[in-house]
């Protein structure tokens, strides 16, 4: 039967119309064969470009910690890494998880600083036998890694691969983008909200749900990558009325709503969160005003006001989030003459969603030293520079952003060997 099958036909008489022939070539093309799937070395070589970026920008900011550490003999550059600043609260929760008491503990609550990021650092600490602030160091850089990747997909699902190159490689070496190197929550997040825009795109429904508890379970932005989910995969149930975007919008939430019931359960408010950040110099949530009183104050106390750098940083975080927006929109509007020459990019939903859900979070901190790191959340700006910068220049700017990086990580190790000092951004 299978030689019958698979032996060729015999030849039609010449007298006979090739209608066997033209049916098989029909259906051919309708059906063409199945071509096999390139090798794994073949489809993660384009990765290797965003992971040298990574990887180069990194390096640059060990170089400038070994220039702070050539500053302060005592500074031992890991271990300083793994736990300055907010990454002592971390370490706190990983050696000792949450109080049963929403209590200051020192000019701040562990109740501010969400479970995902020191999980991972006990996690690797107890496989690994490493000190918490060792882990703390590896986690970061391995985020740090997997956020460049995931952003990558993210971007060449909308923009090509050309353009996620050189997105990437803006945010890497942006002067904020020293955090990836710290024991902070951006590398992890970024990890989870890029991947999640990833699975948007491509309608991988759950992958994009459980991206969003990720999200939920890092740090309180990750309401926005849920309402990136949400007004997705509603619509998308309504049209199709299939099941699984419905089953992603109830289980998006899932992360960040079992914080909410265990903080409920164990100090009495589902918001402790929030609630915690009073500890902290009476700090509480504002209405995206404070950048805008930042810009006013620097422009008012000039360069020699004593909050002038912090102020004109978060003032300068305010214009450039603007300035994206507007280049965000532009990536979509054919005809005019900045687009005559990029091409058009259609900018989906979801990524307006978030864009603006992560720029108003930011804008609402109540101190104006973390705004500058909070905005770097919203990755789809990089893209909207990239896409208007022109490519001659993109040593240049990588030069300066890269020396402005490696200025504000040797600021912050200063400011936390002489607390004295005026806190740029921790």
């Amino acid at each position: 039967m299978t030689t019958l099958v698979d032996a060729p036909a015999p030849a039609a008489p010449a007298s006979a119309p090739p209608v066997a022939s033209e049916r098989s070539t029909a259906l051919l093309a309708a059906h063409p064969r199945p071509t096999a799937d390139p090798p794994l070395g073949t489809r993660l070589r384009p990765l290797l470009r965003p992971a040298a970026y990574y990887v180069a920008s990194r390096v640059a900011v060990l170089a400038a910690a070994l220039v702070a550490a050539t500053m302060y003999p005592k500074l031992r550059v890991v271990q300083s890494m793994g736990s300055l600043w907010d990454g002592r609260w971390y370490l706190e929760i990983a050696r000792h998880g949450y109080p049963h008491q929403l209590v200051n503990e020192g000019d701040g609550s562990r109740w501010a600083f969400f479970p995902a990021f020191p999980t991972a650092i006990r996690a690797l600490s107890e496989v690994t036998r490493l000190s918490l602030p060792d882990a703390a160091f590896a986690v970061a850089f391995v985020f740090g890694l997997t956020a460049a990747l995931a952003i990558w997909l993210a971007v060449r699902e909308v923009s090509g691969s050309r353009l996620a190159d050189r997105a990437v490689l803006l945010l890497v070496f942006c002067p904020t983008a020293y955090v990836l190197s710290m024991a902070y929550t951006e590398g992890l997040f970024l990890t989870a909200a890029a991947a999640c825009l990833f699975a948007l795109s491509r309608r991988y429904w759950l992958t994009a749900a459980l991206c969003a508890c990720l999200a939920g379970l890092t740090r309180n932005t990750g309401a926005v990558v849920v309402l990136a989910v949400l007004v997705t995969a509603l619509p998308a149930a309504w049209r199709g009325r299939t099941l699984r975007p419905a089953v992603a919008a109830a289980v998006a939430p899932l992360g960040l709503v079992s914080f909410m019931a265990y903080s409920w359960a164990m100090v009495g408010t589902p918001v402790a969160f929030l609630t915690s950040e009073h500890f902290w110099q009476h700090q509480h949530f504002v209405w995206f005003t404070t950048p805008l009183e930042a810009l006013i104050g620097a422009l008012h106390q000039g360069p020699g006001g004593l909050t002038f750098v912090p102020d004109a940083m978060a003032g300068a975080a305010l214009v450039i989030g603007v300035a994206g927006i507007w280049l965000l929109d532009r990536m979509g509007r054919p005809g005019d003459a900045m687009t005559a020459g990029a091409g058009t990019i259609a900018i989906p939903a979801s990524w307006w969603v978030y864009t603006v859900g992560a720029l108003l979070t930011a804008y609402s901190a109540y101190f104006t030293d973390s705004i500058p790191r909070y905005t770097m959340a919203a990755f789809p700006l990089f893209v909207a520079f990239a896409w208007a910068l022109p490519r001659k220049l993109d040593a240049a700017v990588v030069g300066v952003m890269a020396c402005l990086q490696g200025a504000l990580l040797i600021a912050v190790v200063s400011v936390a060997v002489h607390p004295a000092l005026v806190p740029l951004v921790p």
